[in-house]
C-alpha cells in the first residue's frame, strides 16, 4: 500500500476508534453538563436528527435512511479519492473526513441521530455543540485546503 493511502487508513481508522471511545465513555459514565473550560466548552449531551448545524432534520426512519444512504455515497467518493491521493496532505485530509463521516454515520444507524456532546460557547453565547467526528471533518477540510492552496513542485526533470 503507497504512503498516501496509509495515512488515510489510518486517520479513517484513529478518528472512528476516538469517536467510539468518547461516545461510549460519555453514555456510560454520564457526564452531562461538566463545564470543560469555564466559558468556552462543556460537555451537553444531545441527539441530532439533522446534518451539520440540525439542518434537514429528520423524525422518520425513512428520513434517517435516506441521510444514511447519501452518507455512505460521500464516503465513498471520497474513499476513492483517498486511494488515488498522491500526497500524503491530502491523503491526510481525506482520511480525517472519512473517519468523522464514519463516526456520524455510526451514530445514524445504531441510534437513527448524531450523538452530540460539546457545546461551544462564548460565555453566554452559544456557538454550536458537536462531537469527536466533527473535529476531524473540519481539520480534514483545512487540510485539503491548505494543500489545494499551496505552490505545487514541479515535477523531476521538467525545467519551469
Amino acid at each position: 500500500m503507497r504512503a498516501p493511502r496509509k495515512v488515510a487508513a489510518v486517520a479513517a481508522g484513529a478518528v472512528v476508534a476516538l469517536n467510539l471511545a468518547a461516545e461510549h465513555l460519555l453514555l456510560t459514565r454520564r457526564l452531562a453538563d461538566t463545564v470543560l473550560i469555564p466559558g468556552l466548552l462543556d460537555f451537553h449531551m444531545t441527539w441530532n436528527r439533522g446534518v451539520s448545524f440540525s439542518l434537514l432534520w429528520q423524525d422518520s426512519d425513512t428520513g434517517s435512511l435516506l441521510l444514511c444512504g447519501f452518507l455512505i455515497v460521500i464516503v465513498a467518493l471520497l474513499s476513492r479519492m483517498a486511494w488515488r491521493a498522491r500526497d500524503r496532505l491530502s491523503a491526510l485530509g481525506l482520511g480525517l473526513i472519512i473517519g468523522g463521516a464514519l463516526g456520524n454515520l455510526y451514530d445514524r444507524l445504531a441510534w437513527h441521530a448524531v450523538f452530540d456532546f460539546l457545546f461551544v460557547h462564548l460565555g453566554r453565547t452559544p456557538l454550536f455543540v458537536c462531537n469527536i467526528a466533527d473535529i476531524p471533518i473540519t481539520l480534514g477540510a483545512l487540510c485539503l485546503l491548505f494543500d489545494a492552496l499551496r505552490p505545487q513542485r514541479p515535477a523531476e526533470g521538467v525545467s519551469p
